[in-house]
């Protein structure tokens, strides 16, 4: 890694495998998930109850090969565009990018090959067989190969992988090279200095084919890029294909010559001699001698065989080889045609032809100058003059041959491929490759001919070619600018070619080779908003209303290695300056990327997520991050994120507040709604009895908080994470306690209590607002002004800061005081039924633990019941919380307050009568002339049940007074606020009472 990628990951260290985010809680997708399963089905995750089972196919999917997800992550990292300070270095650094990703797919594709090799070869070998028809003979090596490979050390590895990741690493691979390539071609650096020197020729009658050539190519930029195209389609045949003594090992092995290769025509020759003997001919035999016709036969005497051994023999007499030299000459011509398909120079080409004793075969393999210019001083230069009517004139030679000539497919194909042809060659073609690089080729040999035509004057009279003709590729393309567009849409609707042109691979490399990505990736885009909502509604691609005819052709959303293609694609063209269309297209073709971080989500690969939210525009940058890193729960990974964001230029406070806003859109909670009025009850009443009892599980199971409370809740957490927002953090949070509230979700209140208390805000925030760590005790203490604050005036400032602080978190701390008692409360519930069926006489060792954990929870009630009776939710620091507040405070607080009475009379009851005294006291609060409390119980219609309450409190107080006697409180608290006991006795006085 270079020393620029190297400074710019600051803290961005990728993990090999990331640590899970979900625990116990977060075992479930949100419904913007979507990947693919193994039976290939799209996984549109339907709401809150999918569970995270459904990941797995997803992670297998993004590690099945390696850590290439990560790789691809750590060079776009390295060399982000969005770095880059002036075009130029932009430029630079794309084209590095572009460069980068190659080498990872040449890096993997190349390990692959070591694990599939022998399934690669074997699948081939059968391709083969099945080509040349049932009656080839079938060899065991490609068998042995694999047998031997089973056994190698990169067999239990292979097991990961398929022959269909080799495959499609192979294109992906071809496909990064095509991208660099044209990149340069259309790209060049030196336009961005807007610098373009008009080209000169210096062609002159002595000028050599080098001159010629380059002179043709710097006046034609299209035929630059039409050999660029050529030249990645030679090259990438020749890395892929199989080698080419291997696939003509058969057809040699069928001519029935053992392991010799050399001396052509050997069966053949054999049946003229002995032809010769048997008919006493001396010299060449004569083909239209009726003994030669009726006895110079083929072995299976079905065919009259050649009478000469002359390359033209075939074609001039219209007769056969024996069947072993046709096998012969079919593997000679498809090693012709594969070598010149690959770009093979002429001196292989000849050294292949030598070592089988045809070098006549090597004279004309080489269809355009440059190729023949390899075979040169061994400088690539060649100093003789050119002469370019022969050159002409021998195209056109070999296009009669192509046409009219040729003894098989094979030999027309080579012929074709010499000339310029396309109909001869296509007869071969086997794949989308073979057929653009037949167009391409006669493509850029018609326009080097039509160039030579124009001008070049040759410096004798000219050969007159009027009689010879020669297929014309550019006239039948027609208009050169949209040739290629074209021809790529007439390979996708070509039956030959059109399975494998409507690959992902193959149809990125034809939209690059049109040079049409912008509007490719806008329809791309378009139809992934189809897909993402094909089941359920997606958060994070939203529905479009138009769509692209053909749909089906496009990436859908399971196939994440395409998406990842897609991606960085898509990210070098933008560091291109490629223009997309502006704003009203961005939306659109950002869900492409966005589809992508949906699949790293799900696949496990958080750390990656902000480098990619990085890319996108405007507010989806951070409203895919908020969606994307929701069900990140471990605090650790939360504040790697946190890094993430920052080192990538992320406004972290946007991220928070955009999370929970966001989140907030997605779960809409209707205001009007207040299913709790009317319906929340804590009190209620045993069977034959009207005596009040508290309810039983009233705030319910934790396990059954809804997946989109959850996430509310998480989004609260990630404010702790980040300076500031004091105001902002408590705003949310009385909001999150208000919808859980309104909707009884108990659970998700208790939940929030838990995970975010106001204590827990206030130690992370503090620090940074006041210079020290403090509590809520610690911000309500005063202490005592330290001189030197008081005489700069920094102790006041401080205090105020402190009260506006306060006073931003009262109502967080309201809500938070009732659901704290209202746990607690139920804690006591279950504590009572538990000694309800109990033998309190027996004294227990488990009797007395329940009355000690009473003990404890009542004193915890009792630190947050102030809070409640004086003022509760009566100011409000977020004025669209008005009216809520006023139904929580009319639907929980009665009821509240009520239950804490029928706590203190039970624990009156098993503890000490002073809680029965108590009740008491809090009746007389409530009747308070300052109280707020009793209009509250009066307009809520709750007068009566209050009576119910504090009167059966009274009347346990009564019993136990007359049962035990008048003893004074022991608790001197009590004493000092004028309580006795003594008013509750109600037994027989005594004379000593009377005196």
């Amino acid at each position: 890694m270079s020393d620029l990628q190297a400074d710019s990951r600051h803290e961005r260290d990728l993990s090999e495998e990331p640590h899970s985010s979900y625990d116990e809680d977060t075992d479930m997708l949100s419904r913007d998930g979507y990947g693919a399963g193994n039976d290939g089905r799209q996984l549109q995750l339907e709401g809150p109850e999918d569970h995270e089972d459904i990941l797995h196919p997803l992670r297998e999917a993004a590690n099945r090969v390696g850590r290439e997800v990560e790789k691809f992550a750590e060079v776009l990292d390295g060399y982000n565009p969005l770095r880059a300070t002036d075009t130029q270095q932009r430029h630079e650094m794309t084209a590095d990018l572009i460069e980068r990703y190659h080498e990872i797919a040449k890096e993997t594709l190349g390990r692959l090959r070591e694990q599939h090799e022998g399934e690669r070869l074997r699948s081939k070998g059968r391709a083969w067989r099945k080509m040349w028809g049932p009656g080839l003979k079938i060899a065991n090596d490609t068998d042995e190969l694999d047998s031997d490979y089973e056994d190698s050390p990169n067999a239990e590895f292979a097991q990961q992988t398929t022959l269909e990741d080799l495959e499609r690493w192979e294109q992906e691979a071809q496909t990064w090279d095509l991208l660099a390539r044209l990149v340069e071609v259309r790209h060049p650096a030196h336009e961005l200095e807007n610098v373009k020197v008009p080209h000169r020729s210096s062609i002159h009658p002595y000028s050599t084919e080098q001159e010629l050539w380059d002179d043709f190519l710097q006046s034609d930029e299209l035929a630059i890029e039409r050999k660029t195209v050529l030249e990645w389609l030679k090259d990438t045949a020749q890395e892929s294909g199989e080698d080419i003594n291997e696939m003509v090992k058969e057809l040699h092995q069928n001519a029935e010559r053992g392991d010799i290769i050399a001396h052509g025509w050997i069966h053949t020759k054999t049946a003229i001699k002995q032809s010769k003997r048997n008919l006493g001919a001396h010299g060449c035999l004569d083909p239209e001698s009726n003994d030669v016709k009726r006895l110079h036969l083929n072995s299976s005497k079905t065919e009259i065989l050649v009478s000469q051994l002359d390359p033209d023999a075939m074609a001039r007499q219209g007769r056969k080889l024996q069947i072993e030299d046709q096998y012969f000459e079919r593997a000679m011509w498809l090693g012709c045609y594969e070598m010149l398909r690959r770009g093979t120079s002429p001196d292989d080409i000849r050294e292949w032809c030598m070592d089988r004793t045809q070098i006549w075969r090597a004279v004309s393999m080489a269809s355009l100058p440059n190729e023949r210019m390899k075979n040169t001083d061994g400088n690539g230069v060649n100093h003789d003059p050119a002469d370019p009517s022969s050159w002409r004139l021998w195209r056109r030679m070999c296009f009669a041959l192509a046409r009219q000539g040729g003894a098989g497919d094979y030999e027309r194909a080579v012929y074709g491929i010499l000339s310029g042809d396309v109909a001869s060659v296509e007869h071969v073609c086997r794949s989308w490759d073979d057929f653009l690089f037949t167009h391409y080729s006669a493509l850029l040999q018609t326009q080097f001919d039509n160039h030579l035509q124009t001008h070049y004057s040759p410096a004798g009279p000219p050969i007159s070619m009027s009689n010879f003709g020669v297929f014309d590729a550019v006239q039948f393309h027609g208009d050169p600018k949209t040739a290629a567009e074209r021809l790529i849409e007439k390979l996708e609707s070509d039956v030959r070619t059109k399975e494998e042109a409507l690959k992902p691979m193959k149809m990125i490399q034809g939209v690059l080779l049109a040079n049409k990505f912008p509007a490719f990736i806008y329809q791309q885009g378009s139809a992934l908003s189809k897909f993402a909502n094909a089941a359920n509604p997606s958060n994070l691609i939203p529905m479009q209303k138009y769509h692209p005819d053909n749909i089906e052709k496009y990436v859908r959303t399971e196939d994440h290695d395409s998406l990842r293609v897609l991606t960085h694609v898509l990210l070098a063209y933008r560091g291109l300056g490629v223009d997309f269309g502006g704003a009203s297209t961005q939306t659109t073709i950002d869900n492409v990327m966005v589809a992508y971080i949906s699949f790293l989500k799900l696949a496990g690969k958080e750390e990656l997520i902000p480098l990619y939210c990085s890319q996108l525009s405007g507010k989806r940058r951070y409203a895919t991050l908020s969606r994307s890193l929701i069900d990140i729960t471990d605090h650790e990974q939360r504040v790697t994120q946190i890094k993430l964001m920052r080192g990538l230029g992320l406004d972290v406070q946007t991220f928070v507040t955009s999370q929970s806003r966001f989140l907030n859109g997605d779960y809409p909670d209707n205001p009007k709604d207040f299913p709790a009025a009317g319906q929340f009850r804590l009190l209620t009443t045993l069977p034959g009895s009207e005596d009040p009892v508290l309810k039983e599980d009233f705030c319910g199971i934790d396990d059954n908080t809804e997946r989109t409370d959850m996430l509310l809740i998480r989004s609260l957490e990630w404010y702790l994470l980040v300076d500031g927002l004091w105001s902002e953090t408590f705003n949310f949070g009385s909001k999150l306690f208000c919808r859980f509230l309104k909707n009884m979700q108990l659970p998700a209140a208790r939940m929030l209590v838990s995970r975010v208390s106001s204590n827990a805000i206030a130690l992370s925030k503090t620090h940074a607002i006041l210079d020290e760590r403090l509590d809520f005790n610690g911000l309500e203490e005063e202490g005592e002004e330290d001189l030197t604050d008081v005489l700069d005036g920094i102790s006041d400032q401080k205090r105020l800061l402190k009260k506006f602080m306060l006073a931003e978190a009262k109502n967080f701390r309201e809500l938070e005081a009732l659901v704290e008692v209202l746990d607690n409360i139920e804690t006591i519930s279950g504590i009572e039924n538990i000694m309800r069926e109990q033998d309190p006489s027996q004294h227990s060792a488990g009797y007395k633990m329940e009355k000690q954990a009473v003990v404890k929870t009542l004193m915890y009630i009792r630190g947050f019941v102030p809070t409640l009776a004086k003022g509760w939710l009566l100011t409000v620091s977020e004025p669209s919380l008005e009216d809520q507040f006023v139904f929580i405070r009319e639907t929980y607080l009665p009821e509240t307050i009520m239950a804490f009475i029928r706590v203190l009379e039970f624990s009156g009851r098993i503890l000490t009568r002073d809680f029965l005294m108590e009740c008491m006291d809090v009746a007389s609060v409530i009747a308070d002339e300052d109280s707020d409390l009793l209009p509250l119980f009066a307009s809520t219609g709750k007068m009566q049940d209050l009576v119910k309450v504090v009167t059966y409190a009274s009347k346990t107080l009564l019993l136990m007074t007359s049962s035990r006697g008048s003893a004074a409180t022991r608790s001197r608290k009590l004493r000092a606020k004028g309580w006795t006991q003594h008013l509750w006795s109600v037994r027989q006085p005594s004379s000593e009472d009377e005196i």
